[in-house]
């Protein structure tokens, strides 16, 4: 099982995942990803797998989208809230 995550630690992981899978560094929390086209819907499907599997939760598909991953402060708000909610 995988550890829990704190969100210091998501953030980083969000972070490491952007900068080594797609590029995209010099982030700001709350920098649009997905509708200023740094992310397409393709690596924004990656990105939600790799979360799923490092943090241990599942991620339903229509979550996956700019409501609730267009920044890395968005994503870290929305893992968190299911990984305090037990939605593993």
């Amino acid at each position: 099982m995988p550890e829990v995550l704190q969100p210091e630690e998501l953030e980083r992981e969000v972070r490491a995942y952007l900068e080594d899978k797609l590029g995209v560094s010099g982030l700001g929390r709350e920098d649009a990803l997905i509708s200023s086209g740094l992310v397409d819907s393709g690596n924004l499907v990656r990105l939600a797998t790799h979360i799923e599997r490092r943090a241990g939760v599942s991620i339903p598909d229509r979550d996956i989208d700019a409501d609730h991953f267009d920044s890395i402060a968005m994503i870290v708000d929305y893992v968190s809230s299911k990984l305090r909610a037990g939605s593993r």
